[in-house]
C-alpha cells in the first residue's frame, strides 16, 4: 500500500472514530432491568412542590428501602429502610432537595431532565425523561407501568393514571392583549394534542355576573371564540375547559373558575406621566441601597407633568412594549409610589421585586431595547426604546417631559433634567 498525505488523515481519522466509539461504549448508561417498579408520573413547575409518583406493578408488596433514585449519578439518594409499596400501589417522593425521609436530596429542573431509579446492587430498573411541563401539567405513563408517555393536564398523584391522558394546553392567547369597551376580542387555545377532543369551552363574565359559555372551534392547530364588546367598563373574567373522548378534562388556568384570564375595561384619562430618564448599564454610579450594602442597579426616573399628584400603584413597567403586564407597581405603600406635581420617583430595574415596591421584576439590557410605563388596563402612558448604553451614563430627555433625548455623564437622578 502507497501512503499519501491523504490516506494519512484518513487513517488518523479512522483510529480517532474507533477511539472515539471505545470511550462512548464505555460511558454509556446500562440496560434497564425491570423489577414491575416504575417512576410513573412527574410533576414539575419549579414552584416548589415537585414530586415523582412512584408504581409497583406486581401482585406483591415491595420493600425499596435502600433502593436509590436521582437525576445526578454522583448524587444518588437512597430510600429509608422498610419504605413500601403495596401491590399494584403507588408512592410519592417530593423533590425538594431536604434529603429527608421520602423527600429527596435533588430538586426537578422546570426545564426537564432524566431521573433513574436502581435497586440496592446499583441495577437501573427505571428511567423516565420528562419535558418542559406547564403549570399544572405532569408526565406519565398511560396505563400505569406502560411506555406510552404523555403530558396530562391533571395530574394523578398517588391514584392510577387511567388509559389516556387529560387534555393538557400549550397556550392561550387574546387579541387585542389591551381591549377598548367597544373592543370584540378573539381568545385562542393551543392543546399538546387535539386527538380525542370532543369540546373545548370558553367562559366568560363581566364583574362578577354569571359565566357565559360558547363553543371554541377549531382552525389549523388552535380552537377560537370571541367575547363580544362589553360596550361597558368593568372586569372581564374568562377561562377554557377541554373533555375528551374518555370523559377527562382540565381547565386553563388550571384553578378555574376560581382563577381566570382577566382584562380590565377602562376609560380613565391617562396621566401625564413621562419615562424621564434611565440608566441600563450602572456598575459605580447612583448606588441603590435598599439592601443595606451599595448595589449598582438599573434604574429608571418617572416624571410627572401633571398638575394632581400620581400614585403608580397598579401600573405598570415593562422592558417590551410588546409585553405591558411584565411588572405590576405594589399598592401596600402609597406613601412610596405616589409622584407629586413636577416631580420624579426613581424604580429600580433588578429582578428584586422583594425588596420594596420600587423594585421591579426585571433588568434593562445595555444593548438596547424598549422601557414603558403602561396604565392598570395595559394602555401605554410613555414607551420608548433605546440603542447601546454606555457604562455609569444614564440617557434622558433633555428638558423635564420634553421631546428630545441625550447622554447625561452627570446623571441626575430623581432631579430635574
Amino acid at each position: 500500500m502507497i501512503f499519501t498525505a491523504r490516506t494519512s488523515v484518513l487513517l488518523v481519522l479512522t483510529l480517532n472514530l474507533a477511539l472515539l466509539s471505545s470511550c462512548s461504549k464505555d460511558t454509556e448508561e446500562p440496560p434497564v432491568v425491570s423489577e414491575d417498579l416504575f417512576i410513573n408520573e412527574v410533576y414539575s413547575n419549579g414552584a416548589g412542590a415537585d414530586w415523582l409518583e412512584l408504581y409497583n406493578g406486581s401482585s406483591a408488596q415491595k420493600d425499596i428501602g435502600g433502593f436509590f433514585i436521582y437525576d445526578d449519578v454522583a448524587a444518588r439518594y437512597t430510600l429509608p429502610a422498610s419504605t413500601l409499596i403495596p401491590a399494584n400501589g403507588f408512592l410519592i417522593l417530593i423533590c425538594d432537595g431536604t434529603a429527608t425521609g421520602l423527600h429527596t436530596n435533588f430538586k426537578l429542573s422546570s426545564e426537564g431532565e432524566t431521573v433513574f431509579l436502581e435497586n440496592k446492587s446499583n441495577t437501573l430498573i427505571d428511567k423516565i425523561t420528562f419535558p418542559l411541563l406547564g403549570k399544572g401539567q405532569s408526565y406519565g405513563r398511560f396505563p400505569d407501568g406502560s411506555s406510552t408517555l404523555s403530558i396530562s393536564g391533571s395530574p394523578t398523584e398517588g391514584q392510577s393514571n387511567g388509559d389516556t391522558e387529560a387534555p393538557a394546553f400549550m397556550d392561550v392567547t387574546r387579541d387585542p392583549l389591551v381591549p377598548s369597551t367597544s373592543s370584540n376580542v378573539t381568545v385562542q387555545a393551543q392543546l399538546i394534542s387535539n386527538t380525542g377532543i370532543t369540546s373545548v369551552t370558553l367562559f366568560y363574565r363581566l364583574t362578577s355576573g354569571s359565566y357565559t359559555a360558547i363553543p371554541m372551534t377549531l382552525a389549523g392547530s388552535y380552537y377560537n371564540a370571541i367575547i363580544p364588546s362589553a360596550g361597558t367598563t368593568g372586569k372581564m373574567e374568562y377561562y377554557i375547559e377541554a373533555t375528551n373522548s374518555a370523559g377527562k378534562s382540565s381547565t386553563k388556568p388550571v384553578d378555574a373558575p376560581s382563577d381566570s384570564y382577566s382584562y380590565l375595561l377602562n376609560t380613565d384619562p391617562l396621566p401625564q406621566l413621562y419615562i424621564n430618564e434611565f440608566m441600563a448599564s450602572n456598575t459605580s454610579c447612583c448606588p441603590d441601597k435598599s439592601s443595606g450594602t451599595d448595589e449598582f442597579d438599573d434604574w429608571i426616573e418617572i416624571y410627572n407633568a401633571g398638575p394632581q399628584a400620581v400614585n403608580l400603584a397598579g401600573m405598570y413597567l415593562s422592558d417590551s412594549k410588546y409585553n405591558p403586564f411584565m411588572t405590576k407597581i405594589d399598592k401596600d405603600n402609597p406613601t412610596a409610589t405616589t409622584i407629586q406635581p413636577g416631580g420624579f420617583l426613581v424604580l429600580w430595574a433588578d429582578e428584586s421585586k422583594s425588596q420594596g415596591p420600587l423594585h421591579l421584576g426585571f433588568k434593562l439590557s445595555a444593548d438596547g431595547e424598549d422601557v414603558g410605563l403602561f396604565y392598570i388596563d395595559g394602555r401605554a402612558i410613555d414607551v420608548y426604546t433605546f440603542t447601546q448604553q454606555v457604562d455609569n451614563v444614564s440617557w434622558g430627555r433633555s428638558t423635564n417631559g420634553g421631546a428630545s433625548w441625550k447622554a447625561f455623564t452627570t446623571p441626575t437622578q430623581g432631579a430635574s433634567n
